[in-house]
């Protein structure tokens, strides 16, 4: 019998976590039918879309911006395509808002006009008429008002409780109000007078007084009645509005103590309060109608009288203005025509930029609202007109003359500079102007425009102040020399700053920055290295001559080098010249035994030497030197000092010729025959002393 083989792990690992993983699974799975059924997802939208539109209109408009597109374009779409429906819905409202408004217009037309009849032509009327004038008011309004002992305009229903307007009438529909804010500021008016006054809460303000109008208030146990009354009602009124309110309450006194907000229940009451919309006028008067005829037929000859002459005037005052209208600079009349009832008309070519026609009315005592101005437009070239123009645009300083004469125009006096520089920039481009003349003027600066030109120009850093003061800059402060010097060189280039004070300004160096100058200006080499230490410039290295006598004179004239230390600086010129001029005169020419022939080791050592001269002669020019070369000729103690004396010039003779043969000038060497030493120095010959040295001196 064989055993079972034994699990893997890995398999029980899987089991383990499928185990684990199932529940999440099936609920991924279902999630994923639900979301891919279209049915079931609309089902479940539907279910939370009212809560969802309620709350995100509690929260904000959006959703009301996103959805009034698509209402708004089916509601229009449903107007074109089925006008009746909207009709048949709106119909209750319109046709009797319609009908009663119509009504109510022609009942107060009827009376006012029958008012004006039998004002028209009575004194009364004639005052009437008057007051219309005066007050910009039509005569037909004025006899209504003057006439109407009263009218109830509007009558508002409002429940007490929610201070919300459940009815509003209107005598004039076109002139309704918005009921509830009315009704809102009704209710908070009773509230204050009850808290001001300590009254109860049952207590209620019964009338106050708006302007022309009067409200009165009849108080219920669940609403109350206002009405906004024009006139001076009777006491009747009151009764007529306690008894409507009496009888709301009798009709609707549940669905006022039950009111939720709805106020359309209750527009049955308005056959109730519509008797409430009462008015009356003033009774026809009877009065001696031919001594009114009499006095109305005197009013008038006299009116006439007076319109005749105030005729007369006006003509006169309409001819005066149209001739300064013609004399005014830039405007030419072509036509003028006095209207007595419509408006007066005046046609002309004017010029925009120089006259004001209708400033010329007003001094003319003319009425420029009567006069229908009519111009077409037109560039006068007189000098008066040019120059009128001109002072349009760029303004007339104080103390500056302007003088015009055939476009040339003179500028004289004291200037601004800001306004001159505009009009030299500008001012011959104003027609009429051919030439500008500036040479008399006395340019004035503004000490603050002088100042923000500067700090525009080179922006001060932090630290510096600045100031003007008679035309000199004053700069305070502690400054980088880096903005320093473009200040120092431009700064007196700018309009309005003559010159720059530096007398409490401290100048600030960057060592690397004095350093860079210093390098750019002397071209460091690359085998000196240079520091910078409190004003100091340490030089340190090897450098030819030339470069150091151009360094010298010429570092402590850059800016924020004080001084030089070139203690550790090596001249490489100098070196060179010393050591040249050391191997010189070390070298040492030998000659044979009482003669000027050159012994063999002496020989070599002459060889050597052109090569050292010009090496010489090389630094000793590069350090601005002229060097002559002595050749010392020598004899050993042999003979007599005369002859000695003879063979040692010969042998620095023949020294010079070998050199001079190398190429060398003759004058550069100084022949000099020692002859030999004391005796009593050198007692026995010496080769030493057969021979010719070299002495380096400068050229006398």
């Amino acid at each position: 019998m064989r055993s079972a083989q034994p699990r893997k792990p890995v398999d029980d690992l899987a089991e383990l976590r499928r185990l684990i993983n199932q529940p999440e699974r099936d609920k991924l799975r279902d999630l994923r039918d639900r979301l891919d059924d279209k049915e079931q997802r609309a089902h479940e939208v539907a279910a939370i879309l009212p809560e969802a539109v309620t709350l995100s209109g509690d929260r904000s408009e959006e959703l009301t911006r996103a959805l009034r597109p698509a209402v708004e374009g089916s509601v229009r779409e449903s107007i074109e395509k089925r006008p009746e429906v909207f009709i048949d819905a709106l119909h209750p409202i319109i046709g009797s808002v319609v009908r009663r408004s119509i009504a109510e217009s022609l009942r107060t037309l009827l009376q006012s006009l029958n008012q004006s009849l039998e004002q028209s032509f009575s004194w009364q009327g004639l005052k009437w008429r008057f007051e219309a004038l005066r007050t910009g008011r039509s005569f037909a309004e004025v006899v209504m008002l003057r006439s109407l002992v009263y009218r109830v305009e509007q009558i508002f229903l409002i429940h007490r409780e929610t201070s919300l307007s459940l009815l509003h009438l209107s005598a004039d529909p076109a002139a309704a109000q918005d009921s509830d804010m009315v009704a809102g500021m009704l209710s908070a008016i009773q509230d204050f007078s009850r808290d001001s006054f300590k009254t109860g809460k049952d207590e209620a303000l019964e009338e106050f007084r708006i302007g022309e109008l009067q409200v009165w208030i009849a108080p219920g146990t669940h609403a109350y009645l206002a009405a906004a009354i024009r006139g001076n009602p009777p006491r009747e009124l009151r009764a007529a509005l306690e008894d409507a309110i009496e009888r709301v309450h009798v009709l609707r006194g549940s669905a006022l103590a039950k009111f939720n907000g709805d106020a359309a229940q209750f527009e049955s009451l308005r056959p109730e309060l519509e008797p409430c919309l009462r008015g009356q006028y003033q009774a026809k008067k009877t009065s001696a109608g031919t001594n009114r005829a009499w006095l109305a037929l005197a009013l008038g000859a006299g009116l006439v009288v007076a319109a005749l002459i105030v005729g007369i005037q006006s003509e006169m005052r309409w001819q005066d203005f149209v001739r300064q209208l013609n004399a005014a600079p830039g405007i030419a009349v072509t036509q003028a025509e006095k209207g007595w009832i419509s408006k007066s008309r005046v046609a002309f070519l004017r010029d925009p930029e120089v006259a004001d026609p209708a400033a010329l009315a007003r001094a003319a005592g003319i009425n420029p609202s009567r006069i229908r101005f009519e111009w077409k437009d037109y560039l006068a070239l007189d000098d008066a007109s040019v120059l009128r123009r001109f002072e349009k645009r760029f303004g007339k300083p104080a103390g500056t003359k302007l003088d015009l004469t055939n476009g040339a125009l003179e500028i004289r006096g004291a200037v601004p500079y800001e306004w001159l520089a505009r009009v030299q920039q500008d001012g011959i481009q104003s027609p009429g102007i051919t030439s500008i003349t500036d040479k008399d003027v006395k340019v004035t600066y503004d000490p603050d425009l002088a100042l923000g030109r500067f700090r525009r120009a080179f922006s001060p850093p932090a630290g510096v102040i600045a100031k003007m003061e008679n035309g000199t800059l004053l700069v305070a402060g502690t400054a980088p020399y880096e903005w320093l010097a473009p200040v120092r060189e431009n700064a007196a280039k700018l309009p309005g700053i003559s010159r720059i004070s530096e007398e409490h300004l401290q100048v600030a160096y960057d060592p690397k920055l004095v350093l860079q100058r210093f390098s750019d200006r002397f071209s460091l080499p690359d085998t000196v290295n240079a520091t910078m230490k409190d004003g100091i410039l340490v030089l340190s290295g090897e450098a030819a001559h030339a470069w150091l006598m151009r360094v010298r004179p010429g570092a402590p004239t850059v800016p924020g080098i004080k001084t030089i230390d070139e203690r550790n600086l090596t001249d490489l010129d100098l070196r060179a010249f010393q050591q040249s001029k050391s191997v010189i005169e070390s070298a040492f020419v030998y000659f044979l035994v009482n003669k000027d022939n050159f012994a063999t080791e002496g020989f070599a050592a002459l060889s050597r030497l052109p090569d050292e001269i010009r090496r010489c002669l090389t630094a000793a020019t590069r350090l601005g030197l002229e060097i002559q070369i002595e050749v010392r000729g020598s004899a050993d103690a042999v003979g007599s000092g005369k002859r000695n004396a003879e063979l040692s010039q010969r042998r620095a003779e023949a020294v010079r010729d070998f050199l001079v043969n190398c190429g060398f000038e003759p004058s550069l060497f100084k022949t000099m025959g020692l002859g030999a030493p004391p005796a009593a120095d050198q007692p026995a010959p010496e080769q030493a002393d057969r021979r010719t040295a070299f002495k380096v001196v400068p050229k006398s």
